[in-house]
Order: C-alpha cells, then structure tokens, then sequence
C-alpha cells in the first residue's frame, strides 16, 4: 500500500479499493434513516452541518450490520497500525451526509496532550464540482485536499483545524470521519462506550 506523507509526521493520505463505496454509500444512507428514529431533530442553527454529524458523540458508525463498514474497519486498523507505533488505541467513527449547500465549517478536535488522531474516508464526494477539505496545520501553508472516492486521509490531532468546501452536485456528500485515541484519554474523559479496539 502507498502512503502519502502530506504534511512530515503529521498527515497522511492513502486510498482502500478494496472497499465497494456503492454499497457503503446505500448502508449510510440507511443508517441515517435508523439515526433519523433514535433522535430529535435538529435546527440548522445547531451546528456541525447535518444531522448524522450532530450526533456524532451518540454512536460508533462501526458498530452498524454492515459488510463494507467492516471491511473498511479492518482496513482501516491495518493502514493505522503502521503508522500508530502503539498497542492501546481504540477508533469511534460516524458518518457526514451533506446535501447541496451544506459542509462542516472550521473546527478542531482533541487538545494537543491526548495524543489522539482523527481522519476520514470518502465514500462518495464526487460530481462536476470539485469537493475538498482545507487544513490549516500549525508551522506550516494551508493544505488543500481533493475528495476521491475510496481516499482516506488520517493525521494528528495536535492543533490543526479543517473544514470541508460546500457540497454543489447533486446527491449527498459522504464521508466516514474517525478518531482513534489511546485508552487513557478514553478513561480520563468518562466516556467509555461506543469505542472499538484497533484490530491488531
């Protein structure tokens, strides 16, 4: 497998063709609808562009019936292990629907001193307008990356900040997103459901 090295130590891009993103986008669609009669609705002034990334604390996208989502699971464990050099990291992912006019603006994730990681897959974010995400990583020019479908992109959580370009094809934009964060920061938070173990 070949890994790009976007940015030193810090961001990494590879692509999985052995997942059927087809497939996957319809399972996503689905659990939507599933997420759609666990939880309230929401306004569009709450935040985090759509809905299934509202919730996004609510559930482990991994933890859904799905073929390709555990494919993408395993795949997934084996990319980070090579680039992850410890043994206690444990993955929580949802899924960003986006629907024409929508993205997910700036934002970061975890603090610096939890040594966590946070990535995403692109399942179907393709169309005759370009879809990207801009990173802006401390020290270094603002990075700009194309979605492709079937790409993952996975980097440090130690500062930087993100968001996607608005979605203007029809359909939905789709990406699985992931954290991937050792078992200490797991515990020191008290959120201990909805993580899975790195598989070895």
């Amino acid at each position: 497998m070949k890994i790009d090295n976007i940015v030193k130590d810090y961001l990494w891009a590879f692509e999985l063709p052995e997942i059927d993103n087809k497939i996957l986008r319809d399972s996503c669609l689905n659990i939507e609808g599933q997420l759609k009669e666990m939880f309230p609705a929401i306004s569009e002034e709450q935040g985090y562009g759509s809905f299934t990334t509202h919730y996004h604390k609510k559930y482990n996208l991994f933890s859904f019936p799905c073929t390709e989502l555990h494919k993408l699971y395993s795949s997934l464990s084996k990319t980070i292990n090579l680039l992850v050099n410890d043994d206690n990291y444990y993955i929580r992912c949802w899924v960003n629907i986006f629907r024409k006019g929508e993205n997910i603006s700036w934002h970061n994730h975890w603090e610096q001193e939890y040594k966590t990681y946070h990535g995403y897959y692109c399942v179907n974010t393709e169309g005759k307008h370009e879809s990207y995400t801009d990173y802006v990583i401390p020290n270094e020019l603002m990075k700009r990356i194309t979605s492709k479908d079937g790409l993952c992109v996975f980097g440090k959580s130690q500062g930087d900040r993100h968001k996607t370009s608005e979605w203007n094809n029809e359909g939905e934009r789709i990406t699985i997103a992931f954290y991937v964060i050792p078992f200490f920061a797991i515990r020191n938070n008290n959120i201990m459901h909805n993580y899975l173990p790195i598989l070895k």
